[in-house]
């Protein structure tokens, strides 16, 4: 058996076990809503953070080809350097 049919196994033979205790169910059941929010919210994170990335990458192509068109000017890379 993988690792993870093992460990999904063991999950539901400790849920099953506490199938009586109704008030350590409840306690589960908000443990669990919570573990899916923070996902959620990890996900929209993660999507939010890699549209941002890929919008300063657009941006940045954008700027290379009117400088390579002549209608932005750009710095020299000491200025830039300096800078930092």
């Amino acid at each position: 058996m993988s690792n993870t049919i093992q460990l999904q196994q063991s999950v539901l033979q400790d849920v099953a076990s506490l199938l009586d205790d109704n008030e350590a169910m409840k306690k589960l059941q908000k443990y669990l809503q919570r573990l899916k929010s923070e996902r959620v919210a990890k996900e929209e994170m993660s999507a939010k953070e890699k549209e941002e990335i890929l919008d300063d990458i657009r941006d940045g192509l954008r700027e290379l080809k009117l400088t390579k068109q002549g209608k932005l000017k750009s710095r020299p890379v000491e200025e830039l350097l300096n800078e930092l």
